[in-house]
């Protein structure tokens, strides 16, 4: 049986972390009203920053998780697998953020476009790099 990868699931977090700075790094001006790195005073605290972490780290181990349950699946399957579950949050998030939050396309893309790209790192690394098989038992 194929146990979770966790060396993959922390090289996707790393990945995703990395990626998730160069992401807040680039906001675009008309989004914040400022620049992303002008202010230190306006910048996100210690427990917002842990609290994202956190939360990727639990959706990336969900999704590692799944993919462990999941049978019969080639790797390339299970590349769309993961990328389908993205679309299907994305997509209502996308209705409901245009809507309700009055914000403008891009902006509303801008906001979703860190979730694409986290998804796509976590779809090509965890279904190709799994655990190798276990000759004990549990």
């Amino acid at each position: 049986m194929y146990k979770i990868n966790h060396k993959a699931v922390v090289l996707v977090f790393i990945f995703q972390m990395v990626v998730g700075g160069i992401w807040y790094a680039s906001t675009p001006f008309s989004f914040l009203g400022r620049t992303a790195l002008e202010d230190m005073a306006k910048q996100p605290t210690v427990g917002m920053v842990l609290l994202f972490a956190f939360s990727t780290f639990v959706y990336l181990y969900f999704t590692a998780w799944l993919l462990v349950k999941v049978k019969g699946l080639s790797g390339f399957g299970r590349f769309f697998l993961v990328m389908g579950i993205w679309l299907f949050i994305v997509v209502p998030n996308y209705i409901f953020v245009f809507i309700n939050l009055h914000l403008s396309e891009s902006d509303v893309l801008y906001l979703l476009s860190y979730g694409a790209v986290s998804c796509a790192i976590a779809a090509i690394i965890l279904p190709l790099w799994r655990s190798s098989r276990s000759i004990f038992k549990d």
